[in-house]
């Protein structure tokens, strides 16, 4: 299928085109896309749609594992969707993806729980790389009285880490906390 990325924005409800926006503003020199949580594709196909070269994720849900696939057979861009729980599945994709990547950590609930923490330590333990682009999602739900915790961690990765915060529903409250190096 041919890309028309301007097309696809304009398609975007608000809430995906203030996603959209900020994955766009933060890709800069990452080549592959790493999520963890693929729910039904929508992540997955922005990051297509934002040129990342090879896209990985994962759900719990084998059902949502297979709605991406789908989602994504259209396009000529190479994807692995695995049914995993993201801990797994980090330690599965890390070690064998050496590019510079933008993480995804949206893995929450549904039986799951939250191991944005765990995720963390994994990347620091596995990744080749410490310079990442990570954008944790859902911070306001899960992580409002924790992102000092957050930051911690994450520069546990590298001391070198810049942290921004991405608004997508509102204006008010952050829903994502963007981390990456200069």
């Amino acid at each position: 299928m041919k890309l028309d990325k301007e097309s696809y924005y304009e398609s975007l409800c608000p809430i995906n085109k203030g996603a959209f926006s900020i994955f766009e503003k933060y890709k800069r020199d990452a080549s592959s896309f790493i999520e963890c949580g693929c729910h039904l594709g929508n992540t997955c196909e922005k990051a297509v749609h934002l040129g990342y070269s090879k896209i990985y994720s994962c759900d719990i849900d084998e059902s949502r594992v297979q709605a991406t696939r789908d989602k994504l057979s259209i396009y000529d861009v190479p994807y692995k969707i695995e049914h995993k729980d993201s801990l797994s599945f980090l330690g599965d994709t890390l070690p064998v993806v050496k590019d510079r990547s933008t993480l995804w950590l949206d893995a929450h609930s549904e039986g799951g729980g939250v191991p944005l923490f765990e995720e963390l330590g994994l990347i620091k333990k596995v990744s080749h790389r410490n310079d990442h682009h990570i954008l944790i999602d859902d911070i306001q739900i899960y992580f409002k009285n924790d992102l000092d915790k957050i930051k911690k961690y994450v520069r546990d990765i590298n001391p070198n880490y810049v942290f921004e915060e991405g608004y997508i529903h509102n204006q008010i409250n952050p829903d994502i906390l963007i981390c990456y190096t200069k």
